[in-house]
């Protein structure tokens, strides 16, 4: 027995054991936090040598394997120092090499190294009664994993069967998806437990899980390499073990304000681009991105034209000036009207378009095992992949992207970076199979980072991702859910971004949006109103609100398709815009803490078992309960409610945790709640967008919205908010302040101005909330306000000190 707790700065915190050759991990007081699982009578690392072959099927890989019989490490040898063991054979042969030490009070590192006789490795832990593993990467089947097969390889999601045939794959064993239903463009060797710790797999290899589904006491660990090197992060609050986490793997940045008012698309030329751009200005929608994919090409499927899908494969270089032909002059008037424009990239050229050619001369894309181009599929088309790992083809292909910045362009989705074959050679050495196919992602994101920081070093871009590895939250800014089904599927529709959104989270990435309505018509029915209104109220409520148009735009229902929508569209982009001020304070926090802005109910309820179990709601922040709608024809929900006292956003009504409540939800309302006691800081004037625009524009930008702001008081008790450009601001109600008592109450400023007539909601949707209990006004620079009943008796009271100064502050009590 070799006793690790006593090695390191960490002695006597974490307690880290092997003993008789089996791993086991205390928390400071002893109860066990990981712990071996072996097999009877061996231990519970295995290293085996296997023939592996494989084959493309659409966008996804196919393996069959055969493996040597797994060979189990039954003793422990002597130790060596910095306590490495050799694991033996039943036989007494060397077959693994381990270590594991304490690195820190919350952080055991260890490494498992396969002998000469192995090439994969294998892991057995302990899954106890009633445990939740949580995490695994960005997941659309659910968010707890346990009694699932899943696996780390990043690729295209799974289809979905549409709404009718979809829930007959309830309760069954298989499905007809490719690859099944927890394939995954953003997975991770990270999970995290209800015992109070996370484990991350640092390796780039493709692991597979089996998390206690074929035997409920074990999670099964695969990993297709001879080695890699683990760490866990004890909490044991699991907010804890995700700052640990992003700590050690690498935090968001925060991205330009803009970012965070409404995105649109915009297609099909210059002309359409401008009338979607003006129809946003005359409707008064706080809009800041268009985004044109179709900026180099985009052509109607035949043979039934505009009735068909819309599709901009294959991608090309070179703006279409057919589409196109004054792409400058749209882009001055678009950054005019206070717009950014975004536009679209991928990291493959096309099969004998000029790129190709010249990339494959100069030796930029990746190899096959004979030294050709290897070739991925797209849509019917053939490309070679771009080689992120050769410095000359990254800055090859960025001079690519500059021409089209140049030409006015503010930002793109980057998407793919899925496809690297596993046959794939890079010039480094790296091959698809070892590490460079998870890898990509990482190194698709780190080029544009690298690339935008020169350019614009004020940081005034975005470009948004869809694969992911770990520590990609250091790199993209943000992160969308991947090509959904255009309905209410459980397993590709909207249901299925609730899961996605709270695992991504899980796992390190903060800022995270979803396209609104969906995206993919090909095997399921378009886009219809019901959806897209539930499908707006849910992205109204993530970080950045974006629209896309799908594949099959003129047969999918969008913002403008009629009055109610459009003023349903017009409600909640006001929503989004009007949160600017919290959702920025998150995207701060998730830089400086690693915490996301849609939060699972586990981070801040941790000790709650039902929270664990919770996957259709979420926390926006610490201080927002979320509850989307995602069944059709539901005009109400249960919603569970945490501890506390929880204060709807619509009505003003008080509802008290723990436990289940129906909430009502009528088409056009999302079952919305704040804690009690909390501020909720918000925008106050009704802004364009949030970028700036000039004196003589017409238009409010982002320096009129930072000229006021609103804070409200829900509920009873008092709270404090400090929002990154230094304002504080404190409120505080009574207990017995009931709402006529606040009605009546009189403001005595002891600093401060008061204004004459208190601010009117301008940009939340005001008609369909009640009003408030109190308000006051104050103009400019620090106030203090305290709200008294005639007799003098103190009712509430409100403070702002700090922070630039503002033409008005509105303090509400609700």
């Amino acid at each position: 027995m070799h006793d690790h707790s006593q090695d390191g700065p960490a002695a006597g915190l974490l307690q880290v054991t092997r003993d008789g050759g089996l791993l086991s991990v205390a928390c400071p007081a002893g109860d066990p936090l990981l712990v071996d699982a072996p097999v009877a009578p061996g231990g519970a690392l295995a290293a085996a040598s296997v023939r592996l072959s494989w084959r493309l099927a659409g966008g996804w890989w196919r393996f069959r394997h055969k493996d040597a019989e797994w060979k189990w490490a039954r003793t422990a040898g002597g130790a060596a120092p910095g306590g490495r063991s050799t694991m033996e054979d039943e036989s007494g042969c060397p077959l693994v090499l381990v270590s594991e030490s304490p690195t820190g009070p919350d952080v055991v590192e260890g490494e498992v190294r396969a002998g000469a006789r192995g090439d994969w490795l294998r892991w057995r832990v302990q899954a106890r009664p009633g445990e939740h593993f949580l995490g695994f990467g960005e997941r659309f089947n659910g968010v707890d994993q346990t009694g699932n097969r899943l696996y780390v390889w990043t690729e295209e999601g799974a289809w979905g069967l549409g709404e009718r045939l979809g829930r007959w794959l309830e309760g069954v064993s298989w499905n007809p998806f490719p690859n099944g239903p927890t394939t995954a463009y953003k997975p991770m060797p990270f999970f995290i437990s209800s015992r109070g710790y996370g484990l991350l797999l640092d390796t780039n290899a493709r692991v597979e899980y089996d998390v206690a589904a074929s035997d409920p006491g074990v999670v099964d660990i695969t990993v297709w390499a001879d080695s890699f090197r683990w760490v866990l992060f004890y909490g044991p609050e699991p907010a804890r073990i995700l700052e640990l986490f992003t700590g050690r793997t690498g935090r968001a940045g925060v991205p330009a304000p803009w970012v965070f008012a409404p995105w649109n698309d915009a297609i099909y030329g210059s002309e359409s681009v401008r009338a979607v751009a003006r129809k946003l200005r005359e409707e008064k929608i706080p809009t800041t991105a268009l985004w044109t994919e179709d900026w180099q090409g985009g052509y109607w499927l035949p043979p039934i034209g505009k009735s068909a899908g819309y599709m901009i494969f294959p991608i090309r270089y070179e703006i279409d000036r057919t589409l196109y032909p004054d792409a400058e002059d749209v882009a001055d008037e678009l950054h005019r009207d206070g717009f950014r424009w975004l536009s679209y990239f991928f990291p493959y050229l096309l099969e004998r378009s000029r790129e190709y050619r010249e990339a494959r001369d100069k030796g930029y894309m990746l190899r096959d095992a004979d030294g050709g181009v290897s070739r991925v599929y797209i849509l019917w088309h053939r490309y070679g992949h771009l080689d992120l790992t050769n410095p000359e083809a990254r800055d090859w292909y960025m001079g690519l992207v500059e021409k089209n910045v140049r030409a006015g362009f503010d930002g793109y989705m980057a998407d793919f970076g899925e496809y690297v074959p596993p046959g794939a050679v890079a010039a480094d050495g790296q091959t698809g199979l070892g590490s460079l196919h998870n890898r990509t992602p990482l190194l698709w994101q780190q080029m544009h980072r690298e690339f935008w920081d020169r350019l614009r070093p004020d940081g005034d871009y975005v470009f948004f991702c869809r694969s992911a590895a770990v520590g990609s939250q250091a790199y993209a800014p943000v992160l969308w859910s991947g090509d959904s089904n255009t309905d209410f599927e459980r397993y590709d529709g909207l249901p299925s971004n609730l899961p996605a959104a709270l695992s991504a989270g899980l796992c390190g990435l903060p800022v995270w949006a979803a396209d609104i309505g969906g995206y993919m018509s090909h095997t399921t029915r378009r886009r219809d109103k019901e959806l897209y209104f539930r499908w707006t109220e849910f992205a109204a409520l993530l970080p950045v609100m974006r629209t896309h148009h799908g594949t099959h735009p003129r047969k999918s229902w969008t913002w403008d398709s009629d009055a109610e929508t459009l003023r349903m569209f017009k409600d909640y982009t006001r929503l989004h815009t009007a949160l600017f001020p919290y959702l920025y304070r998150l995207a701060q926090e998730a830089a400086d803490t690693g915490l996301p802005a849609v939060r699972h109910l586990v981070l801040h309820f941790s000790d709650d078992p039902e929270c664990w179990r919770v996957e259709d709601q979420f926390l926006l922040g610490d201080r927002l309960l979320v509850a989307p709608v995602i069944e059709r024809n539901a005009r109400g929900r249960q919603v569970y409610f945490p501890e506390g006292v929880w204060i709807d956003y619509w009505t003003g009504e008080p509802v008290r945790g723990r436990g289940r409540h129906h909430a009502a939800a009528p088409l056009g309302l999302i079952p919305l709640y704040v804690r009690s006691g909390r501020l909720l800081p918000t925008l106050d004037a009704a802004v364009d967008t949030l970028a700036p625009v000039s004196a003589d524009s017409g238009l409010l930008g982002f320096a009129d919205a930072q000229s006021t702001l609103r804070v409200t008081l829900y509920g009873s008790g008092a709270d404090e908010v400090v929002l990154p450009d230094g304002t504080a601001v404190s409120m505080w109600r009574s207990e017995e302040a009931d709402g006529a008592d606040m009605a009546q109450a009189r403001p005595r400023f002891t600093r401060g101005n008061a204004l004459a007539v208190p601010a009117d909601d301008e940009l939340q949707p005001g008609r369909l909330r009640t009003h408030p209990s109190a308000r006051v006004s104050a103009s400019g620079g620090p106030a203090e306000v305290i709200l008294e009943k005639r007799s003098g008796e103190r009712l509430a009271g409100a403070s702002v000190r700090g922070g630039p100064r503002r033409s008005s502050f509105t303090f509400e009590w609700r």
